[in-house]
């Protein structure tokens, strides 16, 4: 999320070679086509010092990204006019169910905004989420 958050045409990702084995392939090929340059930007949602949620389109294409500064889950219903009425592809973290586990479970689904533009999501504590169209 922080690709798309991050407001500079130069790209910085926390991956190592010794840990990019770990990452899933959906998180790869996503970070391979991540633009640099947006054409819009929208803010949706937040609150100083406890989370963001931004909207940036790049030609006709909308990347939405969250990032939860909390030590909890954040539970939010976004309003993504833009979208509405459409599948979208939402990248999300789910707790690791090993306790040992440094980096929360990586998952990606296909889901539907509503009709008048409201996506129900959840961001684990410090993870954040993406969702593309």
């Amino acid at each position: 999320a922080s690709a798309i958050m991050n407001q500079a045409a130069i790209l910085c990702i926390a991956i190592y070679p010794n840990n990019l084995s770990e990452l899933p392939q959906h998180e790869i090929d996503f970070l391979k086509s991540v633009p640099t340059t947006w054409d819009e930007t929208k803010f949706i949602a937040g609150y100083p010092g406890k989370y963001a949620v931004v909207a940036r389109r790049h030609g006709d294409k909308w990347y939405v990204a969250g990032l939860n500064g909390t030590d909890q889950v954040m539970k939010l219903t976004l309003n993504l006019p833009m979208l509405a009425g459409k599948s979208v592809t939402y990248y999300h973290e789910t707790a690791s169910k090993d306790k040992k586990a440094l980096w929360p479970v990586s998952q990606m689904k296909t889901v539907k905004v509503d009709k008048k533009g409201n996506l129900k999501v959840e961001m684990q504590p410090k993870g954040g989420l993406i969702v593309e169209k």
